[in-house]
Parts: C-alpha cells; structure tokens; sequence
C-alpha cells in the first residue's frame, strides 16, 4: 500500500510496507531539514561545515546542468539524495522523477523544490520503485549507482548488472548519464584522501569505489552498452568550474584549482598545476583527470564539447560559457542561469555594436554577437591570442621580444581609446564599482569601458584584431592606465618567472599606482560578488588541514596564523581557530576570513616566534569593503614594517562593525631568530633616543654655540 507526502507543489510517494525502514535518518539530516525549511541560501549563509556544503551548496549542479535536456524530455534522477543536481534539470525538462531510499532525503528534496510544478519524489528502494513506475524516459541520470551497485547486486560485475538493468528503461533515443570518481585521478596521487573510505592511496591500492576510464569502458562493455562519451568535470566531482571533453580537453596553465579538500586533511605531496601541465603536454590527461562523467547513448547532432561555469558571484552575473560543436561547426554560447542574469546576457548585443563602431577606428573588431532565446551566441574565432604569442616568447625566453609586444598593446590599447577619451572624473557609478581610491595624478578615459581588454581576449584572426570577449563592458569610466594594468597584472599572476624584469615599471605604472589599482580591483570583484561567499573563501572556513611535504619531513615553515575572535566574552582560546596559509611566490600571504555573527572584535596572532609583519591591506565586507582600524604589540620599523621581539605577535581589531562577515588581509611576514629581533630592537632604541636628543633644547643651543665658535 502506498502513502503520501505533499510539500507544496510536490508529492512524495512511498510504500507503506517498508516505511519503517525508510524513517531512518541519517545524523546531519535534521540540521539540512531545518535549514532548507528557514529558506538558507548557501552562497550567503554562514554554515561552514562540509556535510551543508555537500548538500546545499548550488555549484554541486555544475556536474551535470550543462547537459542539453530539452522542454518536453521527461527525466530519471536515480539516487537523488536531498535534490543536490535536482534543479539543473528542473529548469529544462517536462517531467522529473527523483527516486531515494531514504524518506528523510526525500523530504528534503521536496521541501527545496517545493514551487516546482514538474517534480515527483518516490521513496524506498529504488530498483522496486523503478519497477512500478513502468515507464520509459529520455534521460536517466545515475550519479551514484556505480558506487551503490555492490548494495544491491552480488556476482563478479554488479556495476555492469545495475547498468544493464537502467538502459531498459530508456527510450530508443535516450541517455544514461553515470558518474565516477577516476580511481587514477591526479589528486590521489599528491596525497587526498580515496572519499568513501576516507583512507591516503585507498583508490590507487585497489580498495574503495572508483574507476578508471579503462574500467568504466569495461562495465559498459559487460552491460551491452558499448561506448559512451567521457566528460572530465574539473576540479572534482562535487564543485565543478569547468567541463572538459575528448574533443576540448584542457590547454596547459588552466588547471591551477586544485586544493579541494572540504571533507578533511590531504597531503600535498607535489604541485599539481605543474604535474597537469606535463601530462597534458603528454597528452595523458584523459586518465588522470580526478573524475568521469560518461553519457551513453546516441551521439546528439549539437553537443557542449566545454563549459565553464562563472556562478560564484552575484546572480545578476551568474551565467555558463558554453562551446558547441554541430554539423555547421563550433559556437560559443552564454547562457543565463539565473532570471536576473538575462539582461546581463542581453546587454552583450548591445555591447558589441558599441564596441565594434568604436574600435574599427583603429581596425579592431568585437567578435559578432547573436541572440537566440535569451542566450547570447559568439562567432568561434580561429586565430592566435597575444596571451599565447607571449607565452611563446616566455618559454624561448626572448624577454625583448615579449617587452616590445606589451609596448605594442600599450600603443593599440591607447590608440584605441584616444578618440574616446576625456579627462577622468570620479562618478557616483564609479565609486560604487571601485571604491574610493586616492588618485595622485589627472588621468583620461572613455565613458564605456570594456574591462577584458586583457591579453587572452585580444586574437589575431584572418580578418584582423578581434576582441573575442567583452562581457565586462560597462558605461563607467575608468583611467586607461587602469586597464594596462589589469591585463598586465592578470598575465603576471601564474609567470613567476617573469618577476625580475619590471614590467610594469617598463610599462609606465608606478608602485604607488599598482597599489591604487589593485584596491580597484578588489573592490571591482566584491561588487561582482555582491555578497556572494565564493567556494574559495568556504574552503578557508571548511576545509581540512593541508600537510604538505615540508611538514612532513620535518622542515615545515609556520605558514599559519591563529584567530581569535570575541563575541562578548573577550579574547578566549576556544573562540579562536586556526588558518593554514600559503604565501604566494612574493611572500604575501591572502587571507579571506568568514566570522561568525556577533563579532565584535579580532585579534590575528601571525606567528609564534618573533617576526617582521608588513600589512599591505586589512578591510572588513559590509555590503562593501571598508578599513579595519587595527593596534599591535610590536615596534614599528617606518616602511619597513613591525618588529615584533615576543613569541606572541599579533594584530587587534578593537571593534569589528556589527554584521561584519568577512575580513580581507594581505600581509607579509618573517620569521626572525630571537637575538636577531632583539638587536634589531636596540638598534631601534638607539636610533629613537637620538631623536629624541637632537629634538631637545639644549641640543639645539649647543648647536647654535658651535656655529659661533666656527666663525
């Protein structure tokens, strides 16, 4: 006998027979209910545990949002869980069946898409619930069946025979979609834990539930499947940014976010990036990607050969860059993925047209734009970028080569905007974007700007100099040396190697103007945020601890700093916790922290030995950033920074504004042997009680009586 649940719009469906198995709950599961039913949104909220994370957060649809699910197909989520790639599909299809064994996820499933019109849920044991339904459908999505098998099939292939048993009910032209961690992925090799056993090399032993691509290949071969197209969801399963394919697989310094462990500690055991960058020279990526999602079925006439997902920000700029292989060729496509982002997507037409009068002044064009149902639709450009012409020169190292093509861009940049420009005034529209820096020379610029005139988005094509994207245009005016700057700056980011040479100085921009713009920049990016908690800065409050191969061998460097935090109570060690950090390539350590509510003030103690600290920047986010005013107990050494001779330096906050939920930090610090602290102190003394004498009347009288003497 079957019983029902409804919530709002959705019906849950259960068996009565097995409703007593189907209660149990698993330990998290009141907590996600009761969050899901106070409406909490993950990208604002302040739970920074991994089980909300898991759940709750909206990138986990990034798995499989991007499969082209069309109006009238009707959809099998098997093994659904609490809805967490639901709404993807929910948005596309006609009908979508979720099937889950536990009533307590069903629930909870229900419950987050309570509105929708096009949702049935159906409890218990799935396979028996498949049975019943006894219908066909366009798309089965299994994210988890290959990880469950063993649970419900004995033998020598119970993955192969879950999989055999899901084809029957596709439709002639129909999909199955399965998902796997690689049991060779990249990760497990520099040291994270195998996730269903939470055990170091698990996967690679031979234990846990991961495949490699020569298995999965296997198992589709036993259940009579054949084969099926692989997609490799970049950096993981479970947060996905980018979707790469056999036929778009990813080019060498794209895969540079890979410290993605939410659920516990990891090893570090070498440089990923720099390991992804010889195999994909090598042409091996395929097999050590760190998971697969397989779509078996026939080959669609159009197919996202790769997505990149940008919807970590604010939904009124959440949008996928899609490219799309059909029988005309290749098109890239960016698709809206929230309301609010339709006339961010609209606007790029009118973008393009203003543009394109603009720069074909100076014989440079913006790649042409097409609207077709609320996506906008870009031309795919064969060419070469000057990002990869630079490379090129970089990697020959032919470093005047290199400088007389950023002195070729200044000139092109510049050239470009000239008719355009006019003396640069600060607007109301412009403080909101970029703050309120403070400028030390008159500068010019155009009234509608284009922000990506960056090195990767500038191609050499047959028809000339295209701009290949423009989605950062905006009716605001900003310096030109602004938007140097910003190319420049985003290309040295990850070429170390390119430090020594001064590029920005050889480009014109002073020190004092690099930190004037970086400041733009930041607050250019929490505008885009717009309150957003990126997935960057919930790996900082979630993750577990990164042990990386210094420590291990004895020889680790403290690159960690200890917070505490006071909500009423002072400054306590059980309200405190600790941040591992990694300074970049310059020494400066980036910190985003998440406070708890209630803050009302900090204290940051950046190591346990006495130190040297710079700090470059420590704001607060309150709707905007604004400076945190800040003591310490150490000395300060002018430019040079404080000199701090106690085993316990640190930096005080007084008062944190209330409803603070983040705090940014930039600082630099050295460790520095005691005695060398404590000379360094008493010079210090010396040089102050100088000052203090020469500052004095008597010196100065004496002074006065030996020019008398003199004469």
């Amino acid at each position: 006998m079957e019983e029902m649940e409804r919530y709002g719009k959705v019906e849950v469906r259960m068996n009565k027979e097995g409703l007593d198995r189907l209660q149990t709950a698993r330990p998290e599961d009141e907590k996600l209910r009761r969050l899901v039913e106070a409406g909490y949104d993950c990208r604002r909220g302040g739970e920074n545990s991994w089980e909300v994370l898991y759940h709750l957060s909206h990138l986990r649809g990034n798995l499989t949002g991007w499969l082209p699910i069309g109006a009238q197909d009707t959809v099998l989520e098997f093994g659904a869980d609490t809805g967490q790639l639901t709404g993807g599909y929910l948005a596309k299809a006609g009908r979508v069946i979720c099937m889950e064994e536990s009533i307590s996820r069903c629930r909870i499933l229900a419950m987050r898409y309570e509105k929708a019109e096009n949702l049935e849920v159906w409890a218990g044991d799935p396979w028996e619930n498949l049975e019943r339904t006894g219908r066909l459908f366009d798309w089965i999505l299994a994210p988890g069946v290959l990880a469950e098998a063993r649970r419900y099939f004995a033998g020598e292939a119970p993955e192969a025979e879950a999989v055999r048993r899901l084809i029957k009910y596709l439709k002639s032209r129909g999909r199955l979609v399965l998902v796997s961690d690689n049991r060779f992925g990249l990760k497990y090799w520099a040291g994270a834990m195998e996730p269903h056993t939470g055990r170091y090399f698990d996967s690679l032993e031979g234990n846990g539930v991961s495949f490699s691509r020569k298995e999965l290949e296997q198992i589709l071969r036993e259940s009579g499947c054949g084969t099926a197209a692989f997609y490799y969801p970049y950096p993981e399963r479970w947060f996905p940014t980018a979707v790469y394919s056999d036929e778009w697989l990813p080019k060498a310094g794209e895969l540079d976010q890979n410290l993605r462990n939410f659920e516990g500690e990891r090893l570090l055991l070498f440089d990923e990036k720099k390991v992804y960058d010889r195999l994909i020279a090598d042409g091996r990526y395929p097999e050590f990607a760190n998971a697969y999602v397989c779509v078996v079925g026939p080959e669609a006439e159009e197919r996202v050969i790769y997505c990149k997902y940008s919807n970590d920000r604010a939904e009124r700029f959440m949008l996928r860059t899609d490219i799309v292989k059909n029988a005309a060729g290749y098109e890239v496509r960016k698709v809206p993925l929230t309301k609010a982002a339709e006339k961010h997507v609209r606007n790029m037409k009118s973008w393009e047209e203003i543009l394109d009068r603009s720069y074909k002044k100076n014989h440079i064009s913006a790649n042409r734009c097409e609207l077709r149902s609320g996506t906008a639709c870009f031309e795919f450009l064969k060419g070469r970028t000057l990002e990869a012409e630079l490379d090129e020169l970089r990697s020959r190292k032919d470093y005047s080569g290199l400088l007389s093509r950023l002195f070729w861009f200044r000139e092109l940049l510049t050239e470009t905007l000239k008719p355009e420009v006019k003396p640069f005034k600060v607007t109301e529209t412009f403080l909101e974007m970029f703050g309120s820096p403070s400028f030390e020379k008159a500068y010019e610029g155009a009234d509608v700007n284009n922000l990506d005139w960056i090195f990767g988005n500038l191609m050499e094509t047959e028809a000339g100099i295209q701009i290949i994207d423009y989605e950062w245009t905006f009716p605001v005016q900003v310096p030109v040396e602004y938007l140097l700057w910003r190319a420049l700056s985003l290309y040295l980011h990850s070429r170390e190697d390119l430090e020594h040479l001064g590029l920005m100085a050889q480009m014109g921009i002073s020190p004092r103007e690099e930190e004037i713009f970086a400041g733009m920049e930041h607050h250019f990016q929490m505008w885009l945020l717009d309150g957003t908690v990126t997935i960057g800065a919930r790996y900082l409050a979630t993750a577990g601890r990164t042990i990386g191969l210094p420590e291990m061998t004895g020889r680790a460097e403290k690159d960690q700093i200890q917070v505490y935090v006071d909500t009423g109570s002072g400054f306590r060690e059980s309200e405190s916790f600790r941040v591992w950090t990694e300074p970049d390539k310059q020494g400066i350590v980036h910190l985003e922290l998440l406070l708890p509510e209630g803050v009302r003030a900090l204290r940051l103690d950046p190591a346990e030995t006495p130190c040297l600290l710079k700090v470059r920047r420590l704001l607060g986010e309150l709707g905007g950033s604004y400076p945190l005013a800040w003591v310490h107990n150490g000395r300060e050494l002018e430019e040079q920074g404080i000199l701090y001779t106690t085993t316990d330096p640190q930096i005080t906050v007084p008062e944190v504004v209330p409803g603070t939920g983040r705090v940014y930090a930039e600082f630099t610090v050295q460790e520095l042997y005691p005695d060398t602290a404590y000379a360094c102190m008493n010079l210090l003394n010396r040089v102050r009680a100088a000052e203090r004498l020469y500052d004095t009347g008597l010196f100065r009288l004496m002074k006065k009586v030996r020019r008398l003497l003199r004469r």
